[in-house]
């Protein structure tokens, strides 16, 4: 609570502050300072072998890559970052993710000759509630810098279950049956795809979104996510 107050009360004479440690920030540093850019939890899970994220979804050919930004720690700056995005309405943080996100693997990006990002899609009742998918406000920003094209009316979510935080891992996977369908499949032929979600936790979600994908006639999948605790 005591921290709580001193940064709002930061914010006042400095309304530019790192939102991990408070210090203000300087010209050319946006959202966090260089310190703390320097410090995130990368992962490099596509410099891996095996790649943890692509083990998920072992089962399905179709899935050649997975890239994730940072480990997600519980209160760690990951945790912080994409909690401002999805609670807190923070849209400018989660185009801020999607850019740093974007540099990050941008040579990769270009090797994997991805055509298309699809971000993981909200139910439409969830999504009318928060008023945004974060997962699109992630690709916005890496669109920016990449130039890839988002497709969101390629990929719904048919079901509008329960929160997937406080299940075991066999109660997640029971969860996403029948998750997802693939609509205008004809503009997704061929095309290899980035399917973005902000974060990866057994990987139940986007395995299952993943799954309906491969037999829709698209190219090769890769998943991309802000972070993962695997």
């Amino acid at each position: 609570m005591i921290k709580k107050y001193w940064k709002d009360f930061l914010s006042l004479i400095y309304p530019n502050v790192c939102y991990n440690c408070d210090v203000a920030l300087v010209e050319g540093e946006e959202k966090i300072c260089l310190r703390c850019y320097r410090d995130f939890p990368l992962t490099k899970y596509h410099l891996t072998v095996p790649n943890p994220l692509v083990q998920m979804c072992s089962g399905n050919e179709k899935v050649k890559g997975a890239f994730c930004y940072m480990k997600f720690n519980k209160h760690g700056i990951a945790q912080l970052m994409l909690h401002e995005l999805k609670y807190k309405g923070n849209i400018s943080m989660g185009l801020a993710l999607g850019q740093w996100f974007a540099r990050y693997i941008q040579t990769e990006l270009k090797e994997a000759e991805i055509d298309v990002i699809i971000p993981v899609p909200l139910h439409k009742a969830k999504q009318r509630k928060r008023g945004y998918n974060q997962s699109e406000v992630l690709a916005r920003g890496m669109n920016k810098i990449t130039g890839i094209s988002i497709v969101r009316q390629a990929l719904i979510r048919t079901k509008n279950v329960s929160t997937q935080t406080k299940k075991g891992k066999v109660e997640r996977w029971q969860n996403v049956d029948d998750l997802y369908q693939v609509i205008n499949a004809e503009q997704l032929e061929g095309k290899n795809v980035l399917l973005l979600d902000d974060v990866i936790t057994t990987g139940a979600t986007i395995a299952a979104a993943a799954e309906v994908l491969s037999v829709s006639g698209v190219g090769q999948i890769y998943l991309g996510c802000i972070a993962s605790g695997k």
